[in-house]
């Protein structure tokens, strides 16, 4: 009996140190993986700040220049068109445009494993692709075009992390690559944006959207006519007070409704002129389609006085903490239109993001303006939103954004019912989301 006992004893010891050693092994794994990790994100954040300072100095440039001699710098524009789009064709040509389409698609590869071209070692979120990105960004910006570093910010982001993700293979080559570029992008748009819930929002809304966005329309609408029906009541209150703030004193429905209407036709007609490059017969040869660009967006930068160059941050924050609209140039949305669309056309690298919100920007006040609206800020962020979930068709990236970049959580259901109206109205020029879209275009070839 005894020694069936000890036969018993001996028989678990082995099974125990097995599972500790498992244990340790899991653990070992898991604790590798989050120092990974932290440091890519560490790096992104070092990464996003380094890229909006080099963005900001080439931005500061322009207008030195163009202040300084306008007549020569709109003559050097084309031909630094050009330059910022040989880069890209010639050196990395996963560079052009936003970025975020080719992040997209890198997802989309990792999830289907091809192992033709296995994602990560895919040139759309490489180091190399990456650096072509900044320099032709800054290049862009110093020519004068109309484009922002928020999507360049995500696929360097996402190249960031998909470094760290090779690297981590050779130690554990189970990892799931689509999980580091999911988090590279999300990262990405933290960063640029100073904004933590829009980039978990983004990763929602744009990379994982898939049961995300089945009942993604349901829950907005719920919240929105729940949210109508109890401030109608009780009124716009915090839960737990906040005497410093001073709420709106209404909900805004005309305004909305406007926003939302006219952020739904101008953004979806914006998507579809970037979705359809074709329908602007531009020349196919590279610098020839750059040169052209670069004339058009000069000559509309000689009419504003360079305005309508850069990200147009500067001027959509001048206006928005100033105390009248009477200074607003009321075809400055209109400029800042058509400079955004040909700057994207001409193959260069460049984001859309902040320059989709200066124009909604422009036209809020554009409308205030004209129809002598009083609360003119409160319609610059309502075109922003209008704008950008009409030409993007993420209404809850759109309203997070604002919302965390202007501290107005006062004004969440107009714009949760403009973000709402604007992507339904968006969606008739452009069915399928732009970023989406452009991913599966480059994925064809």
């Amino acid at each position: 009996m005894d020694e069936e006992g000890h036969e018993g004893v001996g028989e678990q010891e082995p099974l125990e140190s097995k599972r500790y050693l498992r244990y340790l092994q899991k653990l070992r794994e898991k604790s590798f993986m989050q120092v990974t990790i932290w440091t890519a994100a560490l790096l992104v954040g070092c990464a996003a700040v380094l890229f909006a300072r080099l963005i900001t100095a080439s931005q500061a440039l322009f207008f030195s220049l163009f202040h300084g001699h306008p007549y020569l710098m709109t003559a050097a524009t084309p031909l630094l068109f050009v330059a910022a789009t040989l880069i890209v064709h010639k050196f990395g040509p996963e560079a052009r445009g936003s970025g975020i389409p080719q992040v997209l698609e890198a997802i989309d590869r990792a999830h289907g494993d091809d192992k033709q071209e296995p994602p990560w070692h895919s040139p759309l979120v490489s180091l190399r692709t990456a650096v072509v990105k900044v320099i032709s960004s800054c290049v862009g910006i110093i020519a004068g075009a109309s484009i922002g570093r928020e999507g360049p910010t995500v696929q360097i982001s996402a190249s960031v992390f998909a470094f760290f993700g090779r690297m981590t293979r050779r130690v554990l080559p189970q990892v799931d690559f689509q999980t580091f570029l999911t988090a590279g992008a999300a990262a990405g748009v933290a960063a640029a944006f100073n904004a933590p819930l829009a980039g978990i929002a983004f990763a929602l809304e744009e990379v994982t959207e898939g049961a995300f966005g089945r009942f993604r329309e349901m829950v907005m609408l719920a919240v929105i006519l729940s949210g109508i029906a109890a401030m109608a009541i009780a009124g716009n209150y915090l839960y737990f007070g906040h005497p410093a703030v001073t709420l709106t004193p209404n909900l805004l429905v005309p305004e909305t409704l406007i926003f939302g209407v006219v952020g739904g036709i101008m953004g979806g007609a914006f998507a579809r002129l970037l979705a359809f490059p074709e329908l602007f017969g531009l020349p196919p040869q590279p610098w020839k389609r750059a040169l052209y660009c670069g004339i058009i967006c000069a000559a509309v930068g000689l009419l504003t006085d360079g305005v309508s160059a850069g990200s147009g941050y500067e001027v959509t924050r001048s206006f928005l903490e100033s105390s009248s609209i009477e200074q607003w140039p009321v075809g400055l949305g209109i400029a800042k239109f058509v400079t955004t669309v040909i700057s994207y056309l001409s193959g260069m690298a460049g984001g859309i993001f902040s320059p989709c919100l200066s124009i909604g920007a422009g036209f809020g006040f554009t409308v205030a303006k004209l129809l002598h609206l009083q609360n003119f800020k409160v319609c610059g962020l309502l075109g922003m939103v209008g704008f950008f979930s009409g030409a993007i068709q993420a209404p809850l990236t759109a309203v997070i954004i604002i919302m965390e970049m202007t501290d107005e959580h006062t004004l969440i259901i107009p714009f949760l019912l403009a973000a709402y109206l604007s992507r339904r109205i968006g969606k008739v020029f452009m069915p399928v989301p732009l970023y989406r879209f452009l991913a599966s275009k480059n994925r064809k070839g």
